[in-house]
């Protein structure tokens, strides 16, 4: 594979061919979160986690733990795997603690090592790698994701801390600079949650300080800025123009749980092009199948690349990847919870079980055909990719609001939409919604074939009015009548449709009112 490297607003290859980053933010891995073990705030960080193996089992348990983990929770495979689903990319959160030694200020063999050998995989397997500080020195956000230690953002605060980091990154840019399987270097994840605004100044001298340090080494690789406050938040970028930083770089934000449309990430795509760079969503997720559905797609459809997060994580049904909770696992909450009594033997016993499950690791593959809007997946109606309005919208669902197609909500309310769906549950009957079409209006999807073969296209909607005529389009000109009644849904509109590899798309045209609640395509 070749370089990348930014042009304009896009990413391109040294063929000048525009590349759109798809992948996975390996989180978990080389920087664990307590959430995803299912301990949430209990046991919420890295350093706090091995503080509890280490209480349980002994040192010499928590060393071989560890090894063992890191051996297990991505492997090769788990490379294969996102190669062979059609991805591109991941993007992998670092935590400086374990891999740079502050006092000799060197990797830690052991860690680099271990990145070595992922990029290894990618390179086999042709993904590209994002490097992410997920954790600096000190911490960025003084929250548990960046592993920090006295929960305050003292990479800010203590001026070693921001000379490791920048001694780090020209370390990390020396040892990469000739491998065309970085994509480039995420300098900082999510700094300053707002609650610590007051040192948001601070963050674009730091990220010039790091490109200088990076370009003295690395002249090639993408520099990849992320606004503040998880990165929602790009008024740090208010004061430079086109041209000013440096050339070659790209601005990253991330998105959880709200609208997925245009309209609320417009803020971003305006900035970008304003300083005529790319724009990466380098974090979305924690959500449902619908919901993915519709934001995945809406990003590919505007050339935005993305990284999804994240790959795996304990018992859940909204990442790909998953793995079961171990044994015992309810002991060791109770023990956190209540210091209840729990023996060297028991708890070396439940942590060997963990290490089992993720050895055991199962596929979600409706996630995956989600993000992808892959067959067999169900798309919301509000998720339309294009659509024909002849009419004056509608008061509803607050909700694509540019755009002229009609969106209600079933029950007849009006407003946003709630998307928060942290664990994957469905939308709940109270937030559904439809999309109203006259005669004469029309909405269009556009889906993946895996492979070709024969396809049933189910349309859900009622009428007005019994027996309201409608019919369905495909891309290879296939048509469909289709008569709709008040109360129907469900419907079987083509029956089985021949469909080849590859994307396609259909459209719903009405004849009189419909209201559409979703398609499934199976």
């Amino acid at each position: 594979m070749e370089l990348l490297k930014t042009c304009g607003t896009r990413i391109v290859n040294e063929k000048n061919e525009e590349i759109l980053l798809q992948g996975f933010g390996l989180g978990g891995w080389l920087l664990p979160e307590g959430y995803m073990w299912k301990l949430y705030t209990k046991c919420d960080r890295p350093r706090r986690m091995e503080k509890l193996i280490e209480e349980l089992c002994g040192p010499a348990y928590a060393e071989s733990f560890w090894e063992r983990y890191l051996d297990s929770y991505i492997t090769r495979t788990d490379i294969a795997f996102i190669a062979q689903k059609g991805f591109n990319s991941i993007r992998l959160p670092l935590n400086a603690r374990t891999l740079f030694n502050e006092e000799t200020q060197s990797f830690y063999p052991g860690m680099i090592a271990r990145i070595d050998k992922l990029i290894e995989w990618c390179r086999e397997f042709g993904i590209y790698v994002i490097l992410d500080m997920h954790g600096a020195p000190g911490g960025q956000t003084g929250t548990n994701i960046d592993d920090s230690e006295n929960d305050m953002p003292e990479l800010f605060t203590v001026q070693k801390h921001r000379e490791d980091l920048i001694l780090l990154w020209s370390l990390l840019a020396r040892r990469y600079k000739d491998e065309n399987y970085i994509a480039g270097y995420d300098l900082l994840n999510e700094p300053l949650p707002n609650w610590f605004g007051s040192y948001n100044g601070l963050v674009l001298p730091l990220y010039k300080d790091l490109a200088k340090a990076i370009r003295q080494v690395d002249t090639r690789h993408m520099l990849i800025l992320e606004g503040v406050h998880w990165a929602t938040d790009f008024e740090i970028f208010d004061e430079l123009e086109s041209g000013e930083f440096d050339g070659n770089y790209m601005l990253q934000f991330h998105k959880y749980w709200s609208t997925p449309d245009i309209e609320s990430i417009q803020k971003y795509v305006d900035c970008a092009n304003k300083l005529n760079v790319p724009l990466f969503m380098g974090e979305g997720g924690e959500n449902n199948l619908d919901w993915y559905a519709g934001f995945f797609n809406m990003l590919t459809g505007h050339g935005i690349s993305y990284s999804f997060w994240s790959y795996k994580k304990m018992k859940c049904y909204n990442s790909p990847v998953t793995f079961e909770i171990p044994g015992g696992w309810d002991r060791l909450i109770e023990y956190m919870d209540n210091r209840a009594k729990l023996s060297l033997p028991e708890a070396c016993d439940i942590f060997d079980g963990f290490i089992k499950e993720i050895n055991r690791s199962v596929i979600n593959n409706d996630v995956i055909n989600a993000i992808r809007r892959q067959i067999p997946v169900s798309i919301p109606a509000e998720y339309f990719d294009e659509g024909c309005s002849v009419s004056r919208r509608e008061k509803g669902a607050e909700i694509r609001m540019t755009e002229g197609i009609t969106i209600l909500f079933e029950n007849g309310k009006t407003g946003v939409p709630d998307y928060r769906r942290y664990g994957g549950e469905v939308q709940p009957d109270t937030e559904l919604v439809a999309v109203k079409l006259l005669g004469g209006e029309w909405v269009r999807y556009d889906f993946e074939v895996p492979e070709e073969g024969k396809y049933q296209i189910q349309v859900h909607c009622r009428a007005r009015e019994d027996n309201t005529l409608a019919y369905i389009v495909t891309d290879r000109g296939i048509s469909a009548d289709i008569k709709i009644g008040v109360q129907m849904s469900g419907i079987n509109a083509s029956g089985e449709l021949f469909l080849e590899k590859g994307r396609h798309s259909i459209k719903i045209c009405s004849k009189g009112i419909i209201y559409l609640s979703k398609i499934r395509i199976a």
